[in-house]
């Protein structure tokens, strides 16, 4: 499969991502108190900030001043300007993406996987975008129904790891002001792979298959983890929003 389709896929898969955590979040302030979700997501808030950190260092852009949490359940990161302009911008903005990710991985491999999902190998990229979506969906609802047969509800750590990974999850997305600051960087990204992506692959036909494709087509089939993540998430969040119905005081109808 050629390269360049599969870097594609990937902008859409990440794009996908931000979109749903949105919603993710919406459910949940649905779902709890403003005041106290705020204070259960404060690991991941925490986390978010961190990984702005962590990017300008990488970057060049010089940190200013951090506030990891407060109790609205903001935080912030003061930085001045990256080295490598637009693209550093963009690094910084969409960090968060990676570290929440990374502290899942790592967060199940301290607790051993006590929530059990199959290992997945990629043997080619679908070409077809609208195909490649769909493909992933169907992936993530194997999760769902693999989550449900095989995880160990009798262990604290099942536990453990669900809470995190909801304060994750509720976390992970780019803020507004974020995706206002990486905006430009996003956008000749988008703009250089979707035109590559007709020359090379529409126009020339080219058939490519080396190490930059094997990586970014593993890290394309290993996004049903995140994704199943997420998916659990809301199902949590939608099964405390409905438990909270009887007690949520009914709006009066005016006449």
């Amino acid at each position: 499969m050629p390269t360049l389709a599969a870097f594609l896929n990937l902008v859409i898969a990440i794009a996908a991502f931000i979109f749903a955590a949105y919603g993710l979040r919406a459910l949940w302030v649905r779902a709890l108190p403003v005041k106290a979700l705020a204070w259960m997501i404060a690991p991941g808030v925490a986390v978010h900030e961190l990984s702005h950190a962590l990017a300008c260092v990488l970057t060049g852009a010089k940190v200013h001043s951090m506030v990891l949490f407060r109790p609205d359940g903001s935080g912030e990161v003061r930085h001045g300007p990256p080295k490598i302009k637009y693209i550093g911008d963009m690094i910084i903005a969409l960090a968060p993406l990676a570290g929440g990710t990374a502290c899942l991985l790592l967060l199940g491999w301290l607790l051993r996987a006590p929530v059990n999902f199959y290992t997945v190998q990629t043997s080619g990229i679908q070409p077809d975008q609208m195909r490649f979506l769909l493909d992933l969906v169907a992936l993530v609802w194997d999760d769902l129904g693999l989550f449900v047969r095989a995880s160990s509800w009798t262990d604290w750590r099942t536990y453990v790891f669900l809470y995190f990974a909801m304060c994750f999850m509720l976390t992970m997305a780019p803020s507004r002001q974020d995706l206002k600051n990486g905006a430009a960087g996003m956008l000749i990204v988008c703009g250089a792979v979707l035109i590559a992506h007709l020359i090379v692959d529409r126009l020339i036909g080219a058939d490519g298959n080396g190490p930059v494709f094997r990586f970014v087509a593993n890290a394309l089939i290993a996004m049903h983890y995140p994704f199943a993540i997420m998916a659990i998430a809301a199902l949590l969040g939608g099964v405390i929003w409905a438990a909270g119905i009887p007690f949520r005081p009914r709006r009066r109808r005016k006449r």
